[in-house]
Formats: structure tokens, sequence, C-alpha cells
């Protein structure tokens, strides 16, 4: 046999050896190959030897695995990059580089926005952890090393064996981008993938550990001691008798505290065709936040929507079903489980198994089309749109979790102890004909002051926080409830005294209608908690004017408060207010400081770097 030749195998060894992988599937084969290698690692070190790593080459198939498990697992060095906005990939990449110490690994954790790229050409074993956002980009802290890989003077990695894990929501078109953007790119400069790349949603908990273990045990082998359960890193709350701390109980997605509601208000003016909601909710005083921090809210479905679901499908609501591990009628599973009011390209292409009809199948073919087509579209349009014959067990097999939805709370735990606040825009549209409404808004909306709770846990966001000093000055600019944040981070810098200076650029509609916590506003500029405030109502004149525009107006004195060391914060939309506000940022840089394009972005560039421009966007 060809293969055979030049094998310090014996044939019958061989032959042997090749009947025994025939039979495995890729999984047995990457235990195997990490066994081998665990063994190899020992018997090198016994004998003293240096251990030389044999690349193969890559495959041309993306998604093959292309390497034995750990090639160079000798060093025992891995690298783990990871590029968060929200905290999540940190959180992840500390919970994998825990789990690589425990298996004898030495670990260089790096974030992507300080690593040097250069450093790339001699990493050996490479872990990315990664996140996307909004239209398929990456966080700013991957932004230059994502451009970097995909330029002219991205290395050749030969001898690099690396994993990637992608961090998204697929409610966005382009789930999980970033991650596939460096999985590939790194192939092609010729990295050697170890194991498939995780494309995790936002409920990625237990896909994402399963996926670092996996992982660390194809770069180590069973060889190597196995890791230590790797620790949860959730909202804390404790419950605390004098300085000690008698109870801890955890507070997650899986987990809610029972929120009772203690007031909500309409924030917007009589004559208002949209509605804004303020809801005070009532925690244990223990409840763990700071400002800047996101409530996670579990809502259930609007019983009008799950009606439109049976009228459609002709099920009745009584049929018992297996729902995530739990034994409901329909009707209960649809309320409580499942995504209902929006869908996702996966979820099409789920239905598609169930109704292969030619128009459904054109309609996943042309991505622009079907991209189109899911904005602002919910189950019953796609029912309705191709209709065919499911069963009450079919339907919930192509519908997703219902997943929590995210609003940055509008309250300081010192000025509110035991309460959380939030300012929610209550989304209602007219769509395909239909009326449709936000799952998680409106669930707040006419959910009943007296006698009803609402299930909450802390989503910590570290990149969006108030100033160590409490001298810095602030720069804060929002739209609608892109204002939330801004009333904590204003009623926290009251509470604790002896603030620096603060200015904020708020802006909406109309102002009779639309002018969020006016009253307070006026009575923070008042105690001297807030310094200054703009506002821009875009609706009330001839000429539309956004928070941009008093950006630039006021550009003099913006620069002079940047130089002053201030801290610059953007929360709201993150396709159009956001992008707008960092267009004028760099030209209001541009010009004061009378400096190029390029200088003028690479300024704004090292805000973001050094945290003093943060962004709360969606």
């Amino acid at each position: 046999m060809s293969t055979f030749q030049g094998s310090p195998l014996s044939e019958q060894q061989f032959q042997q050896l090749s009947s025994f992988v025939a039979g495995l599937n890729r999984d047995q084969i990457i235990w195997s190959s990490g066994y081998l290698a665990g063994i190899y690692a020992q018997v090198s070190q016994s004998l003293n030897e240096q251990n030389i790593v044999q690349s193969s080459e890559p495959s041309n198939n993306t998604t093959d695995l292309q390497v034995n498990a750990s090639d160079s697992v000798s060093e025992k060095i891995l690298t783990i990059i990871y590029g968060s906005r929200t905290g999540n990939g940190e959180m992840l990449a500390k919970r994998m580089e825990q789990s690589a110490i425990d298996k004898g690994f030495k670990v260089n954790l790096q974030n992507a926005a300080t690593y040097k790229a250069k450093d790339l050409q001699n990493e050996k074993n490479l872990v990315v952890i990664v996140s996307t956002h909004g239209d398929g980009v990456p966080p700013f802290a991957a932004r230059e090393l994502h451009e970097f890989i995909h330029g002219k003077r991205a290395p050749k990695l030969e001898n690099t064996t690396y994993a990637v894990l992608a961090l998204g929501d697929s409610t966005y078109y382009h789930f999980c981008k970033a991650g596939i953007d460096f999985d590939v790119q790194l192939e092609k400069l010729g990295g050697k993938r170890l194991v498939q790349r995780a494309e995790c949603d936002v409920d990625f908990e237990e896909q994402a550990d399963k996926w670092i273990a996996d992982t660390l045990l194809a770069f180590s082998g069973p060889a190597i001691e196995e890791s230590k359960p790797a620790p949860k890193y959730t909202m804390i709350s404790s419950q605390k008798s004098g300085n000690s701390s008698v109870e801890t109980v955890r507070y997650t997605k899986k987990n809610p505290f029972k929120a009772a509601v203690l007031e909500k208000v309409n924030l917007h003016g009589r004559g208002s065709d949209r509605k804004t909601i303020h809801i005070e909710l009532a925690t244990d005083k223990a409840f763990d936040y700071q400002p800047g921090d996101s409530a996670g809210i579990i809502p259930v479905n609007s019983v009008a929507l799950i009606n439109e679901v049976l009228e459609t499908t002709s099920l009745s609501g009584d049929t018992l079903i297996d729902a995530n591990g739990k034994r409901l009628t329909l009707r209960e599973a649809l309320y409580s489980e499942y995504e209902l009011s929006k869908i996702t390209k996966d979820v099409v292409g789920k239905y598609f198994i169930y109704c292969p009809s030619p128009k459904l199948k054109s309609l996943i073919d042309n991505q622009e089309q079907l991209q189109k087509y899911l904005h602002g579209r919910d189950v019953v349009d796609l029912l309705s749109d191709f209709p065919t014959k499911v069963y009450a067990e079919d339907l919930i097999k192509f519908l997703k979790p219902l997943q929590p939805r995210y609003y940055s709370i509008s309250s300081s735990p010192l000025s509110c102890p035991g309460e959380v606040h939030l300012t929610v825009g209550v989304v209602e549209y007219q769509n395909a004909g239909r009326t449709k409404k936000g799952t998680c808004s409106s669930f707040l909306s006419d959910i009943e002051v007296e006698n009803e709770e609402v299930p909450i846990f802390i989503e910590s966001n570290p990149g969006f926080r108030l100033p160590e000093d409490n001298k810095t000055p602030i720069i804060m600019v929002g739209a609608g409830t892109g204002i939330a944040p801004y009333r904590a981070f204003v009623q926290h810098r009251e509470e604790l005294g002896d603030s620096g200076k603060s200015w904020l650029f708020f802006g909406n509609r109309h102002f009779e209608t639309e002018f969020l916590y006016q009253t307070e506003w006026q009575e923070f500029l008042k105690s001297g908690a807030l310094t200054r405030m703009d506002v821009a109502f875009s609706r009330d004149g001839d000429d539309k004017k956004y928070v941009q525009h008093r950006l630039l107006e006021n550009a003099s004195e913006v620069y002079q408060w940047l130089e002053e060391g201030a801290h610059f914060y953007i929360c709201g939309d993150m396709k159009f207010m956001a992008a707008d506000v960092e267009k004028a940022l760099v030209e209001i840089v541009k010009n004061q400081a009378s400096i190029s394009d390029e200088e003028a972005t690479k300024y704004v560039d090292n805000l973001q770097q050094e945290k003093r421009l943060q962004l709360d966007v969606y």
C-alpha cells in the first residue's frame, strides 16, 4: 500500500490502525488524536526531547476540521483573544482561561483592543472569542484586529492552530458574522482549524460551555488532568446581616427575581401617537447593579397573537405537547416558551422542511429578498404566506425559544434602593396588513400595577460605566429611550456629591409630548447635579434638527470638555443616531484641532480605546 510506505508501523499494525480509524466519527477522531498527542507529549518529556510539530495542509472546505488534535500541545501555551462589547465574550474568555489553567496550560489572555496584531504570526495555539453587533460588524475592541487580518499586512499562519467561538443574536440577519469572518480569514492565512466554529445565540451558556470543554480537550488531549468545573459568572445578590454575608441568591435568566410593580406612568403628553412608559419595580435591597447596567425581562406572548397562530394553523390550544422539557398545552407553550412576534432566516429554513413549496424555496435562495421579508414580519405572516398543514408537535420544532428583552436601567441604586426603574418605548406598527406589537414592551405596558410581577435579572454592562473619578466631566448623548441610563448617571452623581461637570444632549420628535423626564431634568439643572442640557426636537421646526446638530453647534465647548478629560457617552439607535453622532464627533475634533480626517478619526478611536467614549447602542 502506498500509504504504508515510510511508516514506522508494521504492515499488520498499519492495517489495524486503518481499520480502527475508518469506523470513527469526527468527534471520536478528535478525541483519539488528542489521546495519542497526550501520550506523545509524556514520552517526549520523559526522554527530554524537543517536540517538532508537523502541520497538515489546510482543507479547501472551511467547515472541515483541518488538523489532528494537539499538534503543538507540548508547548502548552494557549492564547485566548476576546472582542466583547457587553462583557459576555470577556466572561467566556476568562472562564476558558481558568479551565485551561486547570488542564496545565500556560494561558495568554488578551483583549483584542490591546492585542498587538503583529504578534499573531507567533501564536501556536489560538482561540478567538468575538461577538457581532448590528449589521454584522465586530465590536470596537476587535475592529482593528479584524481589519488587520483582512489587510495586506496580514501574516501567514501556517504554524497556528486555532478555534473560534462566535457570539451573536439570531434576530439580526448577519448572525455571528464577525466570528465567521475571523474563522474564514484565519484559514485563508494558513491557520489550521482545530474544532468547528461555535455560533452562539443570546442564550449561549450551555453551548459555549460545551464548546470550551471540547476545544480544550482537543488542544490538550485526555493525558492532562481534567479541568475543575468552570465557575458560573452570574449576577449575585447577597443578603447581608451586618458585615457578613449570610445567604447568596443568584438571579439569572433561568432564575429571575419576581419583581412587584410599584408604579407605571406614560411619559408622553396628550396628543402623542407613540407611547413610552416609566415603570418602577420592587427588588430586594441587595439586588446588585450599577448605573449603565441593563435589566433582562422575561416576557410572555400576547393572548391575541396566540389566538392568531391557532386560528391560522387550525390547531387546538388544548393539545398536550412536550415543550422545553415541560408537559404543556399548546396554548401554554405559545404563551411562555416560544418566539412569535419575529422570525429569522433560521426559522424560515426550518419551516421549509414542513412546507417545501417552490415559492418559499425561491425566497430562501434570494438573500436580499429574504432579508426584506423578515423585517417586521412574525410567525402568523409566515404561516399565512406559505400555508401548509402542521401539527402541534411540528409547530414548536421550527420556532425559536422565547428570549429575554434587555432595557437600560434608568435608576441609581443609591437614589432608589430596593428598586429598578425602566424606560420602555412601546412598539406598535403596521406591517403586511396587520398591526404588530413588541412582545416585551406590550407585556410591560399592559401589566397591572396591582398583584402582578415581572421576572427580572441583571445584565452587567462593564463597557458603559461612569468614570472612576467622580470629578471627571461627562457628556451624555441620547435620543428617545436612549436617555434612560443618563437618568441613572445623574441620580448617582447627585447622591455621591462633589461631582464633576455633566452635559446632556437629548433628542426626540416633539417638545410638548415627548420631552421624557422634563421636570426631573429641570430640577437636576437647578440643583447643579446636571450642569447643562441641549435638546433637539426633530419634528417641531421646518428643518429637522437632531442631537448631532446640537453637538456641531457647540463644537468649541464640546472639544474643550474632551481636552479636559471628559468621558463621552452615546445611547440609542446604532444604525443611524449613533453613527451620525460619531461622525459629528470626528468633525468637531477635525475642525477644532485643525487636523486631518485621519488624525481626527484616530483621536476618536483613542477615546474609545481609553474607555472615554462608551456606547450602549441597539
